[in-house]
């Protein structure tokens, strides 16, 4: 598995000394040249900004998340270029907004069994493309392109410690803090020859950071073609 690794990103606010801890990854202390295309997903609720999720960037007007941070909201603020290079939200960065109110939920999305927890947001104008802001590439995932004996727990394992299904994909226990705390919607990254391929997006986990429980993610690869459709719209 030469030249792969894998990694999800704890983006969440933090102290500098956080920040600094932060800069360890799943696969240990790594420390890597940024995250351009993690963004801050904010709900509006009665003009007031509620919650904290992340997301991705897909192009420059779709953004990828979990349904779980849409819920009943209408009106989200996307904020880009604000995650530092330990994948830590950082809110004294100048930083990009756009609002939105195109959500696209998945229809057959489950909130008490978060299947099918997937979403894509629709930005009405172009998301500003620097070296700072870029899209990441989704990685339509296969067996051979994860160390799975490392990193990744056979579902029929997750399976007796949460209600997954072949939609989702675990990370194996003992992965330490920062694999439990990136927030819903955060992306799960392998890196293959120095390229960012998103393979998962963060969708629960237990109450309390443990490293006895493997955390879960939306597997990409099974939304593929809903992706493509859902893009297709505009």
């Amino acid at each position: 598995m030469r030249g792969k690794r894998l990694y999800s990103i704890n983006a969440r606010k933090s102290t500098k000394d956080e920040a600094r801890a932060g800069e360890s990854s799943i696969t240990g202390n790594l420390k890597f040249p940024g995250f351009p295309y993690m963004v801050m997903v904010h709900q509006f609720n009665d003009n007031e900004l509620v919650g904290l999720c992340s997301g991705t960037i897909l192009s420059k007007r779709w953004v990828l998340t979990a349904a779980h941070c849409i819920g009943k909201h209408s009106r989200f603020h996307v904020v880009f270029d604000n995650v530092d290079k330990s994948g830590i939200y950082d809110f004294l960065r100048d930083m990009t907004i756009i609002n939105t109110t195109q959500a696209f939920v998945h229809p057959q999305y489950i909130n008490r069994e978060f299947y099918n927890n997937i979403a894509l947001l629709y930005t009405p104008q172009d998301i500003p493309f620097s070296n700072d802001i870029q899209p990441i590439k989704l990685a339509y995932y296969d067996e051979s392109f994860v160390d799975k004996d490392t990193y990744l727990c056979e579902n029929n394992v997750c399976k007796q410690s949460w209600p997954i299904n072949d939609k989702h994909i675990c990370t194996a226990i003992g992965l330490g803090q920062d694999a439990c705390e990136a927030s819903g919607g955060s992306p799960l990254v392998v890196v293959q020859n120095g390229q960012d391929f998103q393979i998962g997006i963060a969708s629960f986990r237990g109450q309390f950071c443990s490293d006895n429980l493997p955390n879960v993610f939306t597997k990409v690869s099974s939304y593929k073609d809903w992706i493509r459709e859902v893009m297709t719209l505009y």
